[in-house]
């Protein structure tokens, strides 16, 4: 019971993906797993952790994640990365970096989420404000790729 233990772990789960080397993902989903969320009155810490390559001519990806296929509200939880130039060049830009994504799932736009199976996912588009530009994320870069999702009591 959550009562008096605000902030304590309910529970956990983490998968690890070893194959997902250079994974050309775009505007797809990056990697999926299933929790078992024990209470309706808790939240979703969610973690993700991979090399991620981002690679062309003034581009700008969005990584975020879902649950149950919707994206969590009010606040998304997601990072960017982007190659822009300020030469015209055919030539794109190749960034190689390790990174987290990390943020707390209150609900959905469907509300909150209950008790139950839960379908946890990362997803990789172009920022919705890019106009033009060549755009080809990847991920995995010859290491371990890892998601974490902990059900956490209401520090509220």
């Amino acid at each position: 019971q959550c009562g008096a233990g605000k902030g304590r772990l309910v529970g956990w789960l983490s998968r690890d993906w070893h194959d997902l080397n250079h994974l050309d993902v775009d505007n797809h989903t990056v990697a999926t797993l299933t929790f078992k969320k024990q209470r309706r009155d808790t939240f979703l810490q969610l973690t993700f952790f991979s090399t991620r390559e981002d690679q062309g001519n003034n581009s700008c990806s969005q990584w975020y994640f879902k649950v149950d296929d919707k994206e969590c509200t009010p606040n998304s939880i997601n990072g960017y990365s982007s190659t822009y130039q300020n030469i015209t060049t055919p030539l794109p830009i190749r960034i190689d970096m390790t990174s987290s994504i990390v943020g707390v799932c209150k609900g959905t736009e469907d509300g909150r989420i209950n008790s139950g199976t839960h379908k946890i996912s990362m997803h990789v588009r172009v920022c919705r404000w890019q106009k033009g530009g060549t755009w080809k994320p990847k991920t995995g870069l010859k290491t371990t790729t890892t998601m974490l999702v902990e059900e956490l009591c209401s520090s509220q």
